[in-house]
């Protein structure tokens, strides 16, 4: 006799769920908040990643000239501009330009009396200082161009927006025109605040500025026409960038040796990469967020297990009593599978929502770049349903078995 598969009679899965509205709604608000912890742990996963991307996704270049000392974006280190200069040499290459960026010590400037909870005057942060040529810009954000022509005085910068309040804006929240022409000290030398531009800051530091080279010299104790933190090679139109290095290096190799001794040479798509992968896998904060979404996943597969073990426990009754009518072990099997599944998108809708207006509101209150992607909104979901369906797998194990004998 072919038997039928009950759950294409009945939604035994979802009534198993509507039996016990209170039971499904705490288990329901638990896996939820396991979601929400996954999302919001990649997000600022995401966000230490993002360090780098914020300014190198702004750069103008094709491939990226470093020291074999570079550390990270904010440590660089620096290289004698002569390999630049014989870089410029190739045929495959249309300009080298260079970029200048480290810490620096930035002194707030005077305090308003209004903000009576900012820090006191004379306050010290660190900040990302950044530098470039006048005459040849390489940070593509719009808003700079027009405003290089203040820098030519070395003591006049650019601020950006996204600084935080700790470094002591005119108007106790952020930066603005009310800030312009505000006396300060960055690297020990009496500067003031020329203009202001929207780039981002990350997690390496909570602010940033923008100089001329020789603003950035006289404050770093560097000669920036010998020396560069970054070179950005623009290549030929037509040119790519991955055929484009490793003539470059074969050429560089046979010109002076010594050459890619004092220099490395990466795509910018290689550069990124490296930067990325640096920043999760070699900081403590990044292996921190990376470790709180692996925990936050057991957490969320214990209490699906826990919920679905339980009512596999409380119906043995009547699934065994399925079994002897000669219902198969995947017949029953599904039904706890699915009921699993069925967890799983009611529990990511709300995890979801949540995440994106928690996502909005962390990058307001912190100035750090967290968004949703669709990436990881993707990610969460497959994740959800990996964690219920291993859940539901485990539950499965008790149920079968189940013996029909024991009940009679």
């Amino acid at each position: 006799m072919r038997l039928l598969n009950p759950s294409k009679r009945t939604p035994v899965a979802l009534l198993n769920l509507l039996s016990q509205p209170a039971r499904t709604l705490a288990c329901i608000l638990g896996v939820s908040f396991a979601l929400l912890l996954i999302f919001m742990q990649l997000g600022f996963r995401g966000a230490v990643a993002n360090t780098a991307n914020i300014v190198y996704g702004k750069l103008r270049g094709d491939l990226v000239l470093r020291s074999p000392d570079y550390v990270h974006l904010y440590e660089p280190r620096t290289f004698d501009r002569g390999w630049m200069r014989m870089v410029q040499g190739h045929p495959m290459v249309e300009r080298v330009d260079p970029f200048f960026i480290m810490l620096m010590r930035w002194q707030n400037p005077p305090r308003p009396a209004e903000c009576t909870q900012a820090p006191p005057d004379g306050s010290f942060r660190t900040v990302g200082m950044m530098a470039m040529e006048i005459e040849h810009p390489v940070l593509d954000v719009p808003e700079i161009h027009h405003q290089l022509s203040k820098l030519k005085n070395p003591d006049a910068l650019l601020v950006d927006r996204a600084t935080r309040a700790e470094y002591g804006p005119g108007d106790c929240k952020r930066f603005s025109d009310k800030d312009i022409g505000s006396p300060l000290e960055v690297g020990n030398r009496l500067s003031h605040i020329a203009g202001h531009f929207q780039l981002g800051t990350g997690l390496a530091t909570n602010g940033a500025i923008l100089l001329s080279d020789v603003g950035y010299g006289l404050r770093a104790g560097i000669d920036t026409r010998q020396r560069a933190s970054l070179g950005l090679v623009r290549l030929r139109a037509g040119v790519d960038p991955e055929r484009a290095k490793a003539a470059l290096i074969a050429w560089l190799d046979q010109r002076d040796p010594r050459c890619l001794q004092e220099i490395e040479v990466l795509t910018m798509a290689e550069q990124l990469r490296w930067e990325r992968a640096r920043w999760l896998k070699d900081t403590p904060i990044g292996m921190i967020f990376t470790m709180g979404v692996v925990l936050s996943f057991i957490i969320g597969a214990a209490i699906v297990y826990m919920i679905l073990a339980n009512d596999v426990s409380n119906r043995l009754p009547e699934y065994a009593t399925l079994k002897a009518m000669g219902y198969s072990h995947w017949a029953l099997a599904r039904i706890v599978l699915v009921q699993s599944w069925l967890l799983a998108i009611l529990s990511y809708l709300p995890a979801a929502l949540i995440s994106f207006l928690l996502y909005e509101l962390t990058a307001g209150l912190s100035r750090i770049p967290t968004s949703m992607t669709w990436e990881r909104f993707w990610g969460v979901l497959g994740l959800a349903f990996l964690m219920c369906s291993a859940s539901g797998i485990m539950a499965m194990l008790r149920l079968w078995r189940a013996e029909p004998a024991s009940l009679f």
